[in-house]
């Protein structure tokens, strides 16, 4: 091998490592940077930083504005987003306050995309540990439910499935899918065997891995007997009060009915 030839190959390899720091220091900013812009806007006293072996996450805590507490919720957001996303998460960790609910928003963990099937088992290694570490900070001896939405849902319905995270007494899910035809119906057969009381509620514009197997879901829960699992599709503008009044009435009255 020539000069030329060792100077292109030291000049490739010096590229590859310079593009892969890129993309790592990327992905540590933007969920660096939405903790920052959060910590910024918000009360420093909803403010917490909990541990894991991963390093340190950003959590958003509210408590109960009513003289009684009937638990914490505790609210994941899909994989994009952050902990006070608008998109239901926000509005839901304010006004659950309303109803006798402590709140705690988890960062989610950061994914890279050039490596989906290696970065989905690392997301959710660290999706387990944060939801660990959230579930200690709760109160031990009050109820405790988990709403998540997108992704994150589905992947806590395989979490749950397979014990790898304790059960909740309720499950709440935005939106829940997979972005992969075979995950997205293997969804399905996580919901219908988990025993967690679950609400199901999507909307009518969500993406089509959303509403694609609705109705196998429900299939698949009646085969199981599974008893306590509502399944609920919204319509209207997406994303406006309204629909997130909607969205508290449909929780809020779900989990009175299972007596929560």
């Amino acid at each position: 091998m020539n000069t030329m030839q060792n100077a292109l190959v030291a000049w490739l390899l010096f590229a590859t490592l310079l593009q892969t720091t890129a993309i790592a220091q990327q992905a540590h900013s933007k969920q660096q940077l939405s903790s920052q812009d959060l910590q910024q806007q918000l009360l420093s006293e909803e403010v917490t930083e909990l541990t894991t072996d991963k390093g340190s996450f950003l959590t958003l805590q509210r408590q109960a504005l009513t003289s009684y507490t009937k638990g914490t919720a505790i609210l994941v957001p899909d994989w994009h987003e952050h902990a006070a996303s608008p998109d239901f998460i926000n509005p839901l960790r304010q006004q659950m306050n309303e109803y006798g609910w402590h709140t705690l928003a988890v960062m989610p963990p950061d994914i890279l995309l050039t490596e989906p099937s290696a970065n989905e088992a690392d997301y959710q290694q660290q999706l387990v540990q944060r939801l660990n570490a959230a579930i200690r900070q709760a109160d031990s001896q009050a109820n405790l439910i988990v709403i998540a939405k997108g992704s994150s849902a589905a992947l806590l319905n395989q979490l749950f499935a397979t014990e790898q995270l304790p059960a909740p007494a309720a499950f709440v899910m935005l939106g829940a899918y997979l972005a992969d035809v075979k995950l997205n119906r293997e969804l399905a057969n996580h919901i219908a065997s988990q025993s967690v009381p679950t609400l199901d509620i999507s909307h009518q514009r969500d993406n089509r891995f959303v509403s694609a197997n609705l109705q196998l879901r429900q299939q698949l829960v009646n085969r199981n007997l599974k008893t306590q699992y509502r399944q609920r599709q919204l319509t209207g503008t997406f994303y406006d009060a309204d629909t997130h009044a909607w969205v508290l009435k449909e929780i809020t009255g779900w989990l009175h009915s299972i007596g929560l």
